[in-house]
């Protein structure tokens, strides 16, 4: 059923003019489409009945963004199975019990691929000013790295049944030969977006947690989060 409105939108769209416009037009079909979906899942999930939906990102043309209520940030994708979301809910959530930091609760529908979780406080790096960001490089990278620390820490033979997060579920950015391999919890999309920040560039929360798996190099999230870091640095105010 997704793959056939995910192809309806974007269908459509190809009959709108300039990128930005196609890319709402494809969002708001979508909603359009699978709004009987998103308001069961929400009732279920959360007990709520919808007063509103956002149309937040589509990336790509294989998932969608939406923010429900103003407080549920929805994802839905188009070649992602149930099953595999359930068992991405099942890791995240127990993730979430190890971490320090504060990272969102996950609830995977049981019909269609995707999942809910309540938005999270703090600001995201684009809202600050790049040269005060830039004067803080040292604080914000020894945080990313403590966290990555603290996710490895996480011991992968005490996961139930791990064995099934081995095979990732969605495609992961090729990892590199190292010579002490050794299995660790990886985020695997580790980019400036997705930490969220208090005033004090403190980070609050970690969020996008679906490419979260099992990685046999320990340096795989330190060298992810490294390219998007120096890239977001080169980048023109």
């Amino acid at each position: 059923m997704q793959k056939i409105v995910f192809f309806i939108s974007n269908l459509i769209s190809c009959f709108i003019y300039g990128t930005d416009n196609r890319r709402l037009w494809r969002g708001r079909v979508n909603i359009f489409l699978f709004y009987p979906s998103i308001r069961r899942f929400i009732k279920r999930a959360y007990g709520e009945k919808i007063s509103s939906v956002k149309f937040i990102r589509q990336r790509t043309l294989n998932r969608m963004v939406c923010l429900v209520n103003n407080k549920y940030y929805v994802k839905i994708f188009r070649n992602v199975s149930v099953q595999q979301l359930k068992d991405f809910e099942f890791l995240n959530n127990y993730v979430e019990q190890r971490m320090k930091v504060k990272i969102p609760h996950v609830v995977a529908d049981n019909k269609i691929p995707m999942y809910a979780c309540e938005s999270v406080p703090g600001k995201l790096i684009t809202e600050f000013d790049k040269s005060y960001v830039l004067e803080n490089d040292q604080k914000v990278l020894k945080q990313i790295h403590g966290i990555i620390r603290q996710l490895q820490r996480i011991k992968v033979d005490d996961i139930p049944n791990k064995d099934r997060f081995l095979t990732s579920m969605q495609v992961r950015t090729k990892e590199e030969s190292c010579r002490h391999p050794r299995q660790v919890l990886a985020h695997f999309d580790l980019n400036e977006l997705n930490f969220l920040f208090d005033d004090e560039l403190n980070i609050c929360s970690v969020i996008d947690w679906d490419t979260l798996s099992i990685a046999n190099n320990p340096t795989t999230d330190t060298t992810i989060f490294l390219k998007y870091w120096n890239a977001y640095k080169r980048r023109p105010v």
